[in-house]
């Protein structure tokens, strides 16, 4: 489900929120069927309930009488077994040492004000804050509370944005960031899962983690016995997901997974086959690429030994669509509420009520993630990217089991040593997917090559996309002036009169690395003049509105940032996601 709390100040009017909105089942960016409110001790809360799949009914996913209010979001295992249907008995048997494992939020306040949110340490379900003199608030979306209170409709969103988080996304997309925590608008924060998250006495509490503990008893068995460790993890994680998919499938048809040429997908793969032929649940796969693309000729060998069906979606032309226009930049930031981007683009968005009969099961990869900046970028992008079109998500390889592992391995200093997790786990479940290379890896524990390279497997031939300098330029000019008035103004009127602009300070570092040599006189005034001008008329970037084509070669230093940088300019001068849905017929 998605949800948004909100505890009131004393000061807080009814007035500060847009009940209209969220009392819609159109709230949400993914259409519910219906809107329920629930009114407890000062709080406020919305939830916006799916039926499919995993039913999020009455009773089950949640609870409210004039004692308390429970909420259960996600799957939820309890001590290896299904968790108890009943909502009220579930939280009655939870105490601090039952075992939880899947990806979830769960909460409870009672009418006293008091009570708390747990969730797993690693997560795609997201938690966003927000606070201003009146209330404070924690939604799944942004867009809930950038639509729910009134107060953001006041501007539009260009004076809401952060450039820091711009900045982020731009300069450090893959690479820890400095600012982990922020969101496209400056007012909204993220709640990372493994913060402590709790009310008391009527108010929402919240205690910031940046880390996260592996219990004793993994570590020495790590330590100690890691073949035992991985038997006995082995173990859970068949009886997890099979456990939970005999009890889902009268719930649906089949389920797809996007098969690649890499490590994660054909886990998944190796573990969903033979649960799958058990129960005789239908399972495909399938991979979009051209026909010589490593994945496809990597998935279609994995799919043969696994003897499960197997789709190759040509892409027309060959080539994958892109952003050819404003409106394919502005529907994919409201997808993305600014957690992905165009570069991810994707075709054909309707926004409508789920009624979803296929589990759409992607490769997930917890145990990769060995740094707290690689665990808050799963929470970031994989979350938005995942969950734009749909609510229910089976947590295959994305727990905090593996998350474990994950920082254990890089305890003991050796980046790529999670690919002991891969072998251990195919060895366990399909021994023949070792023999089929990798494509642009390998494992150390056999002999295979990979098949070609990283670069081969993560190009994939687009069409070419939109770039509008002058559009950007003006639209974001608010935002990325911060830095650009950081200079004192001879520099700026110096700049300017030069024809470079806040744009080209922002998307070229060699313009305040030219001006700081000039101020720390490695450089005379002319020298700085001379230098600047051959910026001005470098070809680094398109300085007209054109058609850009990316290649393997030409991704880097700029090509790669300019769609991002569209993202954001397409929906500038908007004044909610509302607005977008009106305009664009979502």
């Amino acid at each position: 489900m998605h949800f948004i709390l909100i505890s009131k100040k004393d000061s807080f009017k009814d007035e500060q929120i847009n009940e209209y909105l969220l009392s819609s089942s159109d709230a949400p960016s993914l259409i519910s069927r219906e809107a329920i409110k629930f009114d407890i001790s000062n709080f406020i809360i919305y939830i916006y309930p799916y039926d499919h799949i995993d039913h999020e009914v009455y009773g089950y996913s949640y609870f409210a009488d004039e004692d308390r209010l429970l909420l259960v979001n996600g799957i939820v295992n309890v001590n290896n077994n299904l968790r108890n249907p009943d909502i009220c008995e579930f939280f009655d048997e939870l105490n601090d040492s039952t075992g939880l494992l899947g990806d979830y939020q769960l909460i409870s306040i009672d009418k006293g004000g008091e009570g708390f949110i747990r969730t797993p340490p690693l997560s795609v379900r997201q938690l966003f804050h927000y606070e201003d003199e009146s209330c404070v608030v924690i939604s799944t979306e942004i867009k809930l509370i950038v639509d729910g209170i009134q107060k953001f409709r006041e501007r539009p969103f260009v004076h809401h944005f952060d450039y820091d988080f711009i900045e982020d996304s731009v300069f450090r997309e893959w690479t820890p960031r400095d600012f982990p925590r922020n969101t496209i608008f400056k007012e909204i924060k993220r709640i990372f899962p493994q913060d402590t998250k709790y009310f008391k006495e009527g108010k929402l509490l919240i205690e910031r983690k940046e880390s996260i503990e592996v219990p004793q008893w993994f570590r020495d068995l790590y330590n100690n016995n890691k073949h035992k460790l991985f038997d006995d993890y082995y173990d859970s994680l068949i009886n997890f997901v099979e456990a939970n998919l005999v009890s889902l499938k009268p719930n649906f048809e089949k389920i797809t997974l996007g098969l690649t040429g890499g490590l994660d997908s054909r886990l998944t793969a190796a573990i969903l086959s033979p649960i799958c032929k058990t129960h005789e649940i239908p399972f495909e796969c399938s991979t979009s690429g051209q026909k010589t693309h490593p994945d496809v000729v990597i998935a279609k060998k994995v799919a043969r030994i696994l003897n499960v069906k197997h789709f190759h979606v040509l892409p027309q032309n060959n080539k994958r669509p892109n952003t050819n226009e404003y409106k394919e930049y502005a529907l994919t930031f409201y997808m993305a509420q600014g957690d992905w981007n165009s570069k991810d683009f994707v075709i054909g968005y309707t926004r409508k009520i789920s009624n979803f009969s296929v589990i759409a099961q992607l490769g997930m990869d917890a145990f990769k993630r060995y740094t707290i900046d690689k665990i808050y970028s799963g929470n970031r992008w994989f979350a938005r990217r995942i969950l734009f079109h749909k609510n229910f998500f089976f947590p295959l390889f994305f727990t905090e089991y593996e998350t474990w592992f994950a920082l254990l391995y890089a305890e003991h200093g050796d980046e790529d040593a999670f690919k002991e997790f891969v072998y251990e786990i195919l060895k366990r479940s399909e021994p023949k997917l070792l023999t089929i290379p990798f494509v642009g890896d390998s494992l150390p524990q056999t002999d295979v090559e990979p098949y070609l390279t990283k670069l081969d497997s993560t190009h994939h031939e687009k069409d070419p996309f939109l770039w509008d300098y002058n559009y950007v330029n003006a639209n974001l000019k608010q935002v990325l002036s911060k830095k650009f008035n950081e200079f004192d103004k001879f520099d700026r009127n110096f700049v300017k009169v030069l024809g470079l602009n806040e744009l080209d300070y922002f998307l070229n570092e060699e313009i305040s690395k030219i001006i700081n040599s000039y101020h720390e006189k490695e450089i005379n005034l002319k020298e700085c003049f001379k230098a600047l001008l051959i910026e001005r008329f470098s070809d680094k970037y398109p300085r007209t509105k054109s058609m850009i084509i990316m290649t393997k070669e030409n991704r880097y230093p700029y090509i790669n940032k300019m769609q991002i940088l569209m993202d954001f300019a397409a929906v500038a001068n908007y004044y909610s996601f509302q607005e977008i849905e009106k305009d664009f017929a979502i």
